[in-house]
């Protein structure tokens, strides 16, 4: 039960989406946070009741991550509350409009938005705090596209972007590079997860040779 839960922070925030180039280009050339929120736009209302899988990413080698949203009740928000407000760096604005992040492992965060943009504060939930812990924010942003069938989060102290989709709307491996170009992320060390037997297996990407013929045998 998220009630029952205690809260560390992540800080997230949202960006926007581009047709941008492809996720292959050099270090020093990647997309920094501010060039990734412009204009963004993420409704949290437009994610809830489905699941939700990371199916592409620029980062360390994970497992796949997924996740649903529920929107906090107010008996939720009272209880964080007052557990949490002793614990913060920065106060929490309450009256903001939040949103539960839950993945399949029962890891739970509550999301505060910050702006219209889809910048959010994302706090790590926990049954457990001690006294003398003190709750840090890291910056980070969501960005969806305008059909709401894919959003990418960005973590901007750590320049980690993950782009999820529906479980039951994965992209093809002819559609991977053609979504993840849509938000406008330039970035080497780019990953995506195809299932492959029964495992979902990380893929990299092609980064000197075509994409199509680094994934042929995939599916």
């Amino acid at each position: 039960m998220i009630l029952g839960l205690f809260v560390t922070v992540i800080i997230l925030a949202v960006g926007m989406v581009e047709n941008g180039s492809s996720p292959t280009m050099q270090v020093n050339e990647s997309t920094t946070c501010e060039e990734f929120s412009r204009f963004a736009r993420f409704n949290p209302y437009s994610v809830l009741d489905d699941e939700w899988m990371v199916f592409y990413y620029w980062g360390p080698s994970q497992s796949p991550m997924f996740v649903r949203f529920f929107i906090p009740t107010k008996k939720h928000i009272a209880y964080m509350r007052y557990e949490m407000d002793h614990h913060l760096v920065a106060p929490i604005n309450w009256t903001a409009r939040g949103v539960f992040m839950k993945e399949r492992t029962n890891m739970t965060y509550y999301l505060e938005e910050v702006s219209d943009r889809g910048h959010y504060k994302l706090y790590e939930l926990y049954r457990d705090i001690k006294e003398n812990v003190v709750l840090t924010p890291v910056d980070v942003r969501f960005k969806q596209t305008s059909d709401t069938r894919y959003f990418a989060v960005m973590n901007c102290d750590e320049d980690v972007v993950y782009l999820f989709s529906r479980v039951a709307h994965v992209p093809k491996k002819n559609e991977i590079q053609e979504v993840a170009s849509k938000f406008g992320y330039r970035g080497r060390g780019g990953r995506s997860y195809l299932y492959q037997g029964h495992h979902w297996m990380p893929i990299d990407e092609a980064d000197e040779e075509d994409y199509e013929d680094a994934l042929k045998g995939i599916y």
